[in-house]
């Protein structure tokens, strides 16, 4: 007779929670869209559980099931936000050897993501004003891919003699931060200072601000 193995525990539960999240989950999908609304227009501190899940329509339960606690769920929605661009930016400028076309890249990459979902930019402009101080080591290793291409290109024209010894946090910076900038002041300016009578700016658009990082910022950096 043979004896009966003990199967081994599920990794899948622990303490009454997926220890693996199940991203084809239809609660899931809802919990993360809840959540990217909640995180952008409340921050961390003034997010709460009680209104993601309403937002989403579960119980507090379901997102511990599914997530575990607010931390949690915060550092997922960051790794969410910022592989976009990391995963974007290796994929379309893996081939392109011109650096200061690369560097054009990274402004449009930014400009299109920031265009394609303005949760997402209010969120990563809370935690770039807070010092990225509640990244964990999963996501700042996700924003160091993100400065890795930025780098790459600043080496190289740094090697070929078309830039001059620059800072790499003060490049990429200046190079996406007019974009979170325009994506966060924008849609609240004309209430916020109402221009003289006599005075109507031209009408800003992202893709405007991008074209303008680039025909300006990236040959200014070049001296040209």
């Amino acid at each position: 007779m043979r004896k009966s193995v003990p199967r081994a525990p599920s990794r899948v539960l622990e303490r009454g929670r997926r220890t693996v999240i199940d991203f084809e989950s239809n609660a899931v999908a809802r919990l993360f869209d809840a959540a990217e609304t909640v995180f952008a227009n409340e921050g961390f501190a003034g997010a709460s559980m009680d209104q993601i899940a309403t937002l989403a329509g579960l119980n507090k339960a379901t997102i511990y099931y599914h997530i575990g606690n607010k931390e949690k769920l915060y550092q997922e929605i960051l790794k969410r936000h910022f592989s976009r661009f990391a995963d974007r930016l290796e994929r379309e400028l893996a081939d392109c050897e011109d650096p200061l076309e690369g560097l054009r890249g990274i402004v449009r990459i930014h400009a299109e993501e920031y265009s394609r979902s303005r949760a997402s930019t209010r969120t990563i402009a809370h935690e770039l004003a807070d010092g990225l101080s509640r990244t964990g080591a999963e996501v700042r290793a996700i924003v160091w891919r993100i400065l890795g291409v930025t780098k790459r290109y600043v080496d190289t024209a740094g090697a070929r003699g078309l830039l001059p010894p620059l800072d790499l946090l003060s490049v990429h910076y200046l190079l996406v931060g007019p974009l979170i900038l325009h994506e966060i002041v924008i849609p609240v300016a004309p209430t916020a200072a109402e221009p003289p009578s006599d005075w109507r700016p031209p009408e800003s658009t992202l893709a405007a601000m991008q074209d303008l990082i680039a025909r300006i910022v990236v040959p200014a950096l070049a001296g040209r």
